[in-house]
């Protein structure tokens, strides 16, 4: 449930607005909430709600309005908010975070400098506080509420200026300085604001009236503050535009404990290091395994760190996992997403990603650790080509390619030498070793002096305090000798097998068992719901397991509450092991990402594949955000299942789980969407699965649109189409046709949008498909309201609406809201827009889904534009367009800059909103969105500095409406969403 007293008073509930009733019980019902949690007693609510002069009945008018107030809560939510009466007077019973007034105040007081945090305190405020409502209570509440925005107003410009993005404060601190004269420390940062984009001049005008209105009304000079940033003007000592810097990568794995020995590598890698800057510097640590070859990189690289200013770089490259290697490309878009602003665009290609990470670093001093690199192959595309980096690989290989072909220096590591081994032991079990060091030095020789072996030996010591050390090196002994057989003897492996062996003999079958099983998951990390389907055992009984797995270091922490396994243990583990289990581990992730989706999606079950019941429960999700969280921490574990069942011979699972992701994949997570529907087409097209291919070929497209790649998002919506009417699918090629008209409605082509959404909405409807009709008819509407055909708009809207509400698909309801807000625009009513856009961004947040919450808050810009409101609209756009960067979203990305760049036009900032346009065009004309690239000729026309330039830009925008076969409307809200 939400209240709302920042704007009309209004209760929310599963996605609607609830009407209180009439202004006095919503007087009522805000007194209430402003006092939250505490006793209001019945003379002060009389005195707060009728004044003065209440009327003589007026208890008995109280008692009904609070009746009304505990139906309504009560048929909004049973069992939540409540009104209980105490002695004396009533108590709202609420949470703070349903009230937008505390969350408000909540983010301002926790994040003071957070720009994003602040927007979003900004977003909650609908208007005037308390509108609609009278008396001398109300206005001085109203009053307090006002100050409380202008500071955050000012905190937000604040947060803004420092990060670099000064002028989309302006707009909005115009109007602030406009309606409160007197406020010098909004006047002292709109100055910083006004000069940061060389606007000096009008920063000392600004600093002129403030002084002017502060002599005047209250016969006072500036203050200290406003007096200092003024000097700071006139002697130009304020800094201009500041870029804001991208996060400075710091990946490098925490430094291993008690790490030991090493010295003279570490030598050596401190000398060959020092010729950065002169010529690159490629070093290779290779070594056997469990040699300590990924520690001493990450050690070093810890001890460096402060020789690389502009980050370290590190990435497994999984090259002696008993699973596939992590690929080139894949790497590349790892390190690409490490390095680019947040929603840039990563290549599609190995070599556009390899030229691109080369320009990335190509002046930057950054260290890159690339660890478990299986071959000269998968390194030699990521290494940088600058002489400003040092990249550390790490191998078991040789690596002789990149020593002969790109001048790389190979540091070998051998074994520990004796003492420094017998020095390991000591730091990790103490006087023992001083006690008895004969067996010490034996125990380490019996180790074969490899550090990983000597911290699992050290570990059986930890874990026996009362065993001599002389008596664990019996044991290992008499372990080796067994294995000595085995091998003929003198095998390196054979001892480091054998320290495996001995640190499993201590645990019981069922540990030993589960070690095994691990070493077959194809997935690079696991918590207890996983090995509980892999070993088929109970949930409690597989957290036991894995915490004794952790305490005898056979398997490591990796995050909250999963683990990781090392990889020469893993692939000892395999030794050991089989896949019996690994069924049982795809029917687990089959039914918990089914269950995860049905939290976020449950409108569209039905077009999902039914699953069974895991023996295994899912983890419990609370609501649709902790599912989108679940979701997020087991994607490489999900991506790396797929890949295993494509290649090894369970294409059912390379198809079933692609598609029960569908929904989460589409609009985000690009790389990983690419490759996991990937698998999933060639393994529908191996199994002669026309259905499964063709699903695949509509979630290809679906990134490819959403990366604003047309051309192969509609070859790839095509061809499923194809697929479908060969089967004759009728719900396939509804969708395929669907999502062509999207891709048309992005390029601006509204009629030839219209057209397949209408043939698709009719194939939807023969089909009995009550949600996917609901999508092309929220389409069309949306279309058709750009088009101005606003009584079909009208129609084809209200039809989505209650067919999503028969659905119970919120998703689907908030983009129809969004729609219905646009005609609401059309139509003249936009404060009516404006809800209907805080409706849907509410509930797009709540299920996760930011691309489309970016939409809905773009169109909430464009609401509060047609409002008479363009500061607040600038503040939205900015906001959107900070979501659509963040998602890749090249199409919302135009969308947003042109709205800023109309809501600065409006706000009497031509120079500002110029800027905004002519980015506008450029993501516009790249990226193929040719009505926005006329909305942008559009706002270059009215930014115009002369009437020729204004004409040049008219005509063209004239001419490419002309060409989209349309009139040149005002444009009004949003792309289309995610496909369908």
């Amino acid at each position: 449930m939400e209240f709302r007293v920042l704007g009309p008073v209004r209760l929310g509930a599963a996605g609607r607005t609830i009407e209180v009733g009439e202004p006095r019980r919503q007087a009522v019902l805000a007194v209430l909430l402003l006092e939250a949690g505490r006793t209001v007693g019945v003379d002060v609510l009389v005195d707060r709600v009728w004044g003065e002069s209440p009327p003589e009945r007026v208890r008995r008018s109280l008692q009904a309005h609070i009746t009304r107030i505990r139906r309504v809560l009560e048929q909004a939510d049973p069992g939540g908010a409540h009104v209980a009466r105490d002695s004396g007077g009533y108590r709202l019973v609420v949470r703070p975070d349903e009230v937008d007034v505390f969350r408000f105040r909540s983010a301002l007081r926790e994040h003071r400098t957070d720009a994003v945090a602040l927007r979003g305190a900004l977003r909650l405020w609908s208007g005037e506080p308390l509108a609609g409502l009278r008396g001398p209570w109300a206005e001085r509440t109203r009053h307090a509420l006002r100050q409380e925005h202008a500071d955050a107003v000012v905190a937000w410009a604040e947060a803004e200026v420092r990060g670099g993005d000064a002028a989309s404060t302006i707009a909005r601190l115009t109007e602030l300085t406009g309606e409160q004269p007197l406020q010098e420390n909004a006047a002292a940062v709109l100055m910083r604001a006004l000069y940061a984009v060389g606007r000096g001049a009008d920063a000392l005008a600004c600093f002129e009236r403030t002084r002017r209105a502060l002599r005047e009304e209250l016969g006072v000079d500036p203050g200290p503050e406003l007096a200092a940033v003024h000097e700071a003007v006139l002697h130009h000592e304020l800094p201009r535009g500041q870029v804001p810097q991208a996060p400075v990568p710091a990946q490098l794995p925490a430094d291993v404990t008690a790490f030991t020995g090493r010295a003279g590598e570490l030598a050596e890698l401190d000398r060959l290091a020092a010729r950065a800057g002169d010529e690159p510097v490629f070093l290779c640590v290779t070594g056997t395994a469990g040699a300590g070859k990924t520690a001493t990189a990450v050690h070093w690289g810890h001890r460096v760190r402060d020789r690389f200013p502009d980050g370290q770089l590190y990435l497994d490259l999984r090259g002696y996992d008993p699973g596939e290697p992590l690929s080139s490309a894949d790497a590349l878009a790892a390190l690409l997403s490490a390095l680019l602003p947040e929603g840039a665009e990563i290549p599609p290609g190995e070599a556009e990603r390899a030229a691109r990470f080369r320009t990335e670093v190509a002046t930057r001093r950054i260290l890159v650790v690339l660890d478990n690199a299986a071959t000269v192959e998968q390194v030699r595309p990521l290494l940088p080509g600058s002489k400003t980096c040092v990249v550390v690989v790490t191998s078991r290989d040789s690596l002789a390619g990149l020593v002969a072909l790109h001048g790389a220096r190979r540091i070998d590591l051998d074994r520990l030498p004796p003492a420094d081994a017998v020095a390991l032991l000591w730091r990790l079990i103490g006087e023992r070793v001083t006690a008895e060091p004969v067996a010490a030095a034996a125990l380490a020789e019996r180790c074969v002096r490899l550090p990983l072996t000597l911290r699992l030996a050290a570990e059986q010591a930890v874990s026996r305090p009362m065993t001599p050390l002389s008596r664990l090196v019996d044991e290992l002994r008499a372990a080796q000798r067994t294995l000595d057989l085995l091998s003929g003897g003198g095998d390196r492996r054979a001892a480091v097998r054998a320290v495996f062996s001995w640190s499993l003999r201590p645990l019981s079958p069922g540990v030993r068992h589960a070690f095994a099983a691990l070493g077959r998951l194809p997935a690079p990390l696991f918590d207890a719901h996983v090995l509980a389907a892999l070993v088929d055992r109970p949930l409690d009984e597989a957290r036991s397991v894995l915490d004794t797995l952790v305490r005898a270091h056979l398997v490591h922490p990796a995050g909250a509450d999963r683990c990781g396994m090392h990889d020469l243990l893993k692939l000892y583990a395999a030794e050991l092991g089989d896949d019996v289990g690994l069924g049982r581990v795809y029917g687990y992730y089959r039914a918990a990402v089914a269950a995860a989706m049905d939290q976020l999606y449950p409108g569209e079950a039905h077009r999902r594949p039914a699953v069974a019941a895991s023996p295994v429960r899912p983890p419990v999700f609370p609501d649709a955000r902790g599912a989108r969280d679940w979701l997020d921490a087991e994607l490489p574990s999900l991506q790396a299942l797929v890949a295993h069942a494509a290649a090894h011979g369970r294409p059912e699972d390379a198809v079933t789980l692609p598609a029960l992701l569908f929904r989460y994949l589409d609009g985000h997570h690009e790389t990983a969407a690419l490759a996991i529907n990937g698998h999933a087409h060639a393994a529908a097209h191996a199994l002669g699965d026309r259905v499964a291919e063709a699903n695949a070929r509509i979630a290809l497209g679906g990134v490819h649109e959403q990366a604003g790649r047309a051309g192969p998002a509609a070859a790839e919506m095509w061809a499923a189409h194809a697929l479908f009417a060969e089967i004759g699918d009728v719900i396939g090629q509804a969708r395929a046709l669907g999502n062509v008209g999207m891709i048309e409605e992005t390029a601006g082509r509204y009629l030839l949008a219209s057209g397949y959404y209408t043939r698709a909405a009719a194939m939807f409807r023969r089909a009995a498909d009550v949600t996917g009709r609901a999508h092309m008819l929220t389409r069309l509407g949306t279309v058709e309201a750009r088009l101005e055909r606003a009584p079909a708009a009208r129609r084809h809207l209200r039809q989505a609406m209650d067919l999503h509400g028969q659905a119970g698909h919120q998703f689907g309801e908030a983009w129809a809201k969004v729609g219905v807000g646009e005609l609401a625009v059309l139509e003249g009513r936009p404060a009516e827009a404006v809800r209907l856009h805080l409706d849907a961004a509410a509930v797009f947040g709540q299920l996760g889904h930011r691309d489309s919450e970016a939409w809905a808050i773009d169109g909430l810009g464009r609401a509060e534009s047609a409002n008479g409101r363009p500061a607040a609209a600038a503040v939205h756009h900015r906001e959107a367009l900070d979501l659509f960067r963040r998602h890749g979203d090249r199409a919302g990305e135009a969308w947003a800059l042109n709205g800023l760049g109309e809501a600065h036009q409006a706000a009497g900032s031509a120079e500002t909103a110029r800027d905004h346009h002519a980015e506008a065009l450029a993501v516009a004309t790249r990226w193929g969105c040719h009505e926005q690239i006329a909305r942008a000729h559009r706002g270059l026309a009215r930014a115009a500095a002369d009437p020729e330039t204004a004409r040049e830009h008219g005509d063209q925008a004239r001419v490419l409406h002309g060409e989209l076969g349309e009139a040149a409307p005002e444009l009004l809200s949003v792309a289309p969403p995610a496909t369908s």
